[in-house]
């Protein structure tokens, strides 16, 4: 094991056992909340600035703060829901299903996080580097980078699927050699 792969799993690891603690519920409504907020600021702050310009000689700073008031209010509204959700589940007995869902969670985004570094690690490390080809653990979560790639910038793409290709042949070598020696 190299040093990427003990980052690959300290930070799955946090992230699953993070999502143990917190259940699914309080994950989700997290994500939801901060999504729905940005969309409601986004959507309604110059409503919310007009009633509220009268008390301000900034306009700017009224529209700030029409916006962040906006944000944080569905963002707090959504998290009481979430809370209220999960006590439910845990009154019905069912806190456990939310904190295993919640670990399973964890565990997908831990990887997703992981994905975007490789992708960006791919992208940008220079090719002589060793830290990806000597990885035990990268290998199989560059499937999940592979995905996430489509995303980005296309030079950016292009740079991570030409050093993809170079990796996996570097991994079905040493795969190859390890298989042989055996």
């Amino acid at each position: 094991m190299n040093p990427l792969d003990i980052a690959i799993l300290c930070i799955v690891g946090f992230c699953l056992i993070r999502g143990i603690f917190r259940g699914l519920i309080r994950e989700v409504s997290s994500i939801i909340g901060v999504l729905a907020g940005f969309y409601a600021a986004y959507t309604y702050y110059p409503m919310l600035t007009e009633m509220i310009s009268r008390w301000f000689t900034d306009l700017e700073l009224a529209k700030m703060l029409a916006f962040l008031g906006i944000f944080l209010g569905i963002f707090i509204l959504v998290a009481l829901l979430g809370s209220l959700i999960r006590t439910v589940l845990s009154v019905v007995f069912l806190g456990w299903v939310d904190r295993l869902a919640g670990g399973g969670f964890g565990f997908v985004k831990g990887v997703l996080i992981v994905s975007v570094i490789l992708v960006a690690l791919a992208s940008f490390l220079p090719k002589e580097n060793s830290l990806l080809p000597e990885s035990r653990l990268a290998p199989d979560i560059l499937v999940v980078s592979e995905g996430l790639a489509a995303l980005v910038p296309e030079d950016m793409k292009k740079q991570f699927y030409e050093k993809a290709g170079s990796l996996k042949k570097a991994w079905q070598e040493k795969e190859k050699g390890r298989f042989e020696k055996k």
